[in-house]
């Protein structure tokens, strides 16, 4: 049995690779992460009669009870994957970057020890953010970072001081973030990226007030 994680990118639904619907078309069984939802959206654009099975993946830190709930589900779909060749999973994003599918992996390898995995890259969301605000990231010698919110606050500090740019996901999970971006000249939050009718660009110091969507992606640049 094959398993292949695909990254959907960031939620435009043109902006997903040919390779990574061609790989959906071919799939005996597709698995969507319900918590997600904008995954099934894009594949339901593109194949309207699709069918797909959902999983939730809890959205907690504990690492063994999420792994115990997405065993349960999987064990409740066993009749829809058990004699299936290829199982495909899409995220949303890049399939390498924070992705679900690392999750949805590691359970699947006790259920099908001989399974085979294959991974389809995606378009990031900080790459589209960027895009949106015509703003260049990393340049020459800079040094970039990708930085979850939900991370240590003071391992982001110490990030932040070390590098030139960077992009803060998961931004409502910070508290004191006017106090971890000092020191950079340029700050933009893109709320929504890739979804037309809801994305929403911000600029300067007002770019860290009412910071409350999950799907926000703060830019950061020193010079």
């Amino acid at each position: 049995m094959r398993l292949i994680i695909a990254g959907l990118g960031p939620g435009d639904f043109e902006l997903v690779t040919l390779s990574a619907l061609n790989a959906a078309k071919s799939a005996d069984l597709i698995i969507v992460p319900q918590v997600q939802g904008r995954a099934e959206k894009i594949l339901a654009h593109h194949f309207p009669d699709a069918e797909f099975a959902h999983i939730v993946f809890p959205m907690v830190q504990d690492a063994q009870l999420r792994h115990d709930r997405i065993l349960s589900q999987l064990e409740e779909l066993r009749p829809e994957w058990e004699n299936t060749s290829c199982v495909f999973f899409p995220v949303i994003g890049d399939a390498m970057l924070y992705s679900t599918g690392a999750y949805l992996l590691d359970v699947f390898k006790e259920l099908v020890p001989e399974i085979e995995a294959e991974f389809i890259p995606g378009i990031s969301a900080h790459s589209l953010a960027a895009s949106c605000a015509k703003k260049f990231m990393a340049l020459g010698q800079e040094i970039f970072a990708i930085i979850p919110g939900t991370a240590n606050p003071e391992k982001i500090r110490r990030t932040l001081e070390a590098c030139d740019c960077a992009a803060i996901y998961k931004t409502t999970a910070l508290r004191n973030i006017r106090e971890l971006v000092q020191g950079f000249s340029k700050i933009i939050r893109v709320d929504f990226a890739g979804i037309p009718e809801l994305e929403r660009i911000t600029e300067g110091p007002s770019a860290l007030d009412d910071i409350h969507e999950y799907l926000s992606v703060i830019l950061l640049w020193r010079n």
